[in-house]
């Protein structure tokens, strides 16, 4: 027969786990909060929140074309103790000292790498003058023969391949199946870091109209940084399959310190889906600040955390969504 003292002791026990866990997790919260980059878009919803992060992003160091050369900032750079550089064109390995590409044409894969813009000059104008030639969030390093291959056609995905180096392809797909309409898809490792590079300019350069020429208007509206649907729905896919790496963290803080500003969606993700995703019409928080009680299972929920940039309600030994879903 039990005891009642041992029924007693199992529920105190259980309750002082449940404390820790909660101690524990309320720490957590504590630092992510006080860590909070963009405390200011607490309270904003949608547009409301690209507009702030422009704020935050726009007034940035304005480089020369000759200092964005992968050798010159080190933001790409591998991190293994070597000079290579990474080339998310292509998995050739090149050296940001001794590969740089010189005048010509290639017409082998890993000859050399020149300075490729993520979203092609042509459809701003090409205008030299503009911080957006060397905006570094947006200048990468590449394989030269990708990079003539890819040329100015809009990123999404290719279905009926013409070109591959094994890594890139180009041919038809998201944005046409015949004719002047080709399309060029990255390696699926890649395709988060270039959707949240469109986001990144789609914000810092709001203002701009990104169907000046080329096949701008396939991924902007017309006169506008605001996507098509047809472009905004491939990469909020990527966004979504491929989460941001170790390597877009590095390279966000490495930008920072050659043009002192952060691609915001490296730092905080799920902005993403504020802006243009599923919780548009939600208010954000980057911390528990105006979030209302909720009920959890039909009770009172005990407390609220944030891990990992998103609020969640402790209630007992079981973490739930603010919406009410068990997570664990």
């Amino acid at each position: 027969m039990c005891s009642p003292f041992l029924n007693l002791f199992q529920k105190l026990t259980l309750m002082k786990k449940q404390i820790i866990l909660a101690a524990v997790l309320l720490f957590a919260f504590a630092a992510q909060a006080e860590e909070c980059l963009y405390e200011d878009l607490n309270g904003l919803k949608g547009d409301q929140i690209r507009t702030a992060l422009y704020n935050h992003i726009k007034d940035h160091t304005v480089l020369t074309y000759g200092n964005v050369w992968a050798s010159a900032t080190g933001a790409d750079d591998r991190g293994d103790g070597t000079n290579n550089i990474w080339d998310m064109y292509s998995s050739c390995v090149f050296s940001k000292w001794n590969d740089k590409c010189g005048s010509g044409e290639s017409t082998s894969d890993c000859e050399c790498y020149n300075r490729e813009h993520v979203l092609p000059q042509s459809w701003w104008g090409n205008d030299d003058s503009s911080p957006l030639k060397t905006d570094l969030h947006h200048v990468i390093p590449t394989d030269r023969l990708a990079n003539s291959q890819r040329s100015a056609w809009p990123i999404g995905k290719v279905t009926n391949v013409e070109w591959t180096n094994g890594s890139s392809k180009l041919g038809y797909g998201t944005f046409g199946s015949s004719g002047n309409n080709k399309t060029f898809e990255p390696a699926d490792e890649y395709k988060g870091d270039f959707a949240r590079i469109y986001f990144y300019m789609a914000t810092c350069y709001k203002d701009v109209s990104f169907t000046q020429g080329g096949k701008g208007y396939q991924v902007f509206n017309s006169g506008t940084a605001n996507f098509t649907t047809t472009a905004l729905n491939v990469y909020l896919e990527w966004h979504r399959n491929d989460p941001v790496s170790d390597k877009e963290r590095t390279r966000n803080d490495k930008v920072e310190l050659k043009q002192h500003n952060r691609n915001p969606f490296v730092d905080a993700p799920e902005l993403v889906e504020y802006i243009w995703g599923n919780k548009k019409s939600s208010t954000y928080y980057c911390s528990a600040q105006g979030i209302d009680d909720v009920e959890v299972e039909g009770q009172h929920a005990a407390s609220k955390i944030l891990m990992d940039g998103h609020i969640y309600i402790l209630r007992e030994d079981k973490i739930y969504t603010i919406q009410g879903t068990l997570v664990r």
